[in-house]
């Protein structure tokens, strides 16, 4: 496995400041010429997500590291269609209220079964969970990718599952709640 980073500055509009690591090859290995560093910088990082359960997500992990100018890590999945990759998001406060945000690569396992490739489509009646890649088919019960292998579908639309909406929800409240001032200690003489 080889070791992988990508980093990037945001400012308050969320545009793409600066840009460094692994991103062109993270791109290029995934089918994305058209989110080379080159094609993306001083762009909105919001136009790169494709659904707005996942846009609100982001919005919502880079607001609480604002308002409470402290860290946050959180995991999230990041599948090829033959790899299984598990990475661990941090983002860090700067100064004018600028954020970096780094995606380290934690793990990399070979699926036993390679899934089928997919593509986003908006109008897909499958959709797929941009934090932990399962899958719900036509609103069903949401299904590890891997657990689908090529039964998975062509065609997907991303969105959150409910467990990483909460995952995320309760990372924001886990970094609220550090700065929340402690009760005064009563009793005593």
């Amino acid at each position: 496995m080889r070791f992988h980073q990508v980093y990037f500055v945001l400012d308050t509009e969320y545009r793409l400041l600066w840009i460094g690591g692994d991103w062109d090859e993270f791109a290029m290995r995934n089918g994305g010429t058209a989110a080379r560093s080159n094609e993306v910088l001083s762009t909105s990082l919001l136009k790169q997500i494709a659904d707005e359960p996942t846009r609100r997500a982001v919005i919502g992990l880079i607001e609480a590291v604002r308002a409470m100018q402290e860290p946050l890590r959180i995991d999230y999945r990041c599948d090829s269609p033959t790899i299984r990759r598990r990475f661990q998001l941090t983002i860090q406060p700067m100064k004018d209220s600028r954020v970096l945000l780094v995606h380290d690569l934690r793990d990399a396992q070979s699926f036993d079964r390679p899934i089928a490739p997919w593509q986003f489509d908006a109008e897909a009646p499958d959709c797929k969970c941009s934090f932990c890649c399962a899958v719900s088919l036509s609103d069903g019960p949401w299904t590890p990718a891997e657990a689908l292998a090529e039964r998975h579908p062509q065609a997907v639309r991303y969105t959150m599952c409910p467990d990483c909406e909460a995952a995320v929800a309760e990372t924001v409240q886990s970094l609220r709640d550090k700065r929340k001032p402690r009760s005064p200690v009563t009793g005593g003489f």
